[in-house]
C-alpha cells in the first residue's frame, strides 16, 4: 500500500511540474512576443549610426545630391539627427521611431532652417521606413521630405533614401 502511495505521488509530482515548465514557457514566449511588438520597447535599432544620405527624384530615384549624417535611436521612440551641413544653416533634428514588425522600423524627425544671416526661413520634416540587416549592423531607409516655410505652408516634398552603419 505504501508503495502504491509512493507511485501515485510522484504520477502526480511530475504531472504538476509537467503543467508548471508548459506554463512557464508559455508565459516566456508570449512576453517575448509582446515585447518584439511593443513600439517602445527597447529594440536592436537602438543606438548611434554613421549615415549616407542620397536627396532623389520621386519619379526616377536618380540621385539629386548626397551627404554624411548621423542618427540616433535612443530608448522609448526617441529620434536624433545631425549632418554635415553648416549648423549655422540647420538645426539638429529632433522626432520619434517605432518598431514595426520584424526589423522594420519607421522613423520622423523635423529641423529648422536659416538663411546666412540666421533668420529662420522655415523647417523640414523627414520620414522614413527602415529596414535592418539580420546582423543588426546596417539599415537602409526610405521615405520623403517635406520643405515648410516659416508660417507652416508646404512648399515643396522630395524623396531620399540612406544606407548606414552602426557607430562604435
Amino acid at each position: 500500500m505504501k508503495n502504491a502511495h509512493l507511485g501515485s505521488s510522484r504520477t502526480v509530482s511530475m504531472a504538476v511540474l509537467g503543467v508548471l515548465l508548459f506554463f512557464q514557457l508559455g508565459a516566456q514566449a508570449q512576453e517575448a512576443a509582446s515585447a518584439s511588438d511593443n513600439p517602445w520597447f527597447s529594440d536592436r535599432i537602438e543606438g548611434t549610426w554613421n549615415v549616407s544620405v542620397d536627396i532623389t527624384i520621386c519619379d526616377t530615384g536618380a540621385t539629386i545630391t548626397s551627404f554624411d549624417a548621423m542618427a540616433m535611436f535612443a530608448a522609448n521612440g526617441t529620434f536624433h539627427d545631425t549632418n554635415a551641413t553648416n549648423p549655422a544653416l540647420r538645426s539638429p533634428g529632433f522626432g520619434y521611431w517605432r518598431h514595426l514588425r520584424r526589423n522594420e522600423y519607421q522613423f520622423a524627425f523635423r529641423f529648422f532652417l536659416f538663411d546666412e544671416t540666421g533668420v529662420n526661413v522655415g523647417s523640414q520634416i523627414v520620414r522614413h521606413n527602415a529596414v535592418l540587416s539580420a546582423d543588426r549592423t546596417t539599415y537602409s531607409s526610405e521615405g520623403t521630405g517635406e520643405l515648410y516655410d516659416p508660417f507652416g505652408n508646404l512648399l515643396v516634398s522630395g524623396c531620399s533614401n540612406s544606407t548606414a552603419t552602426r557607430f562604435q
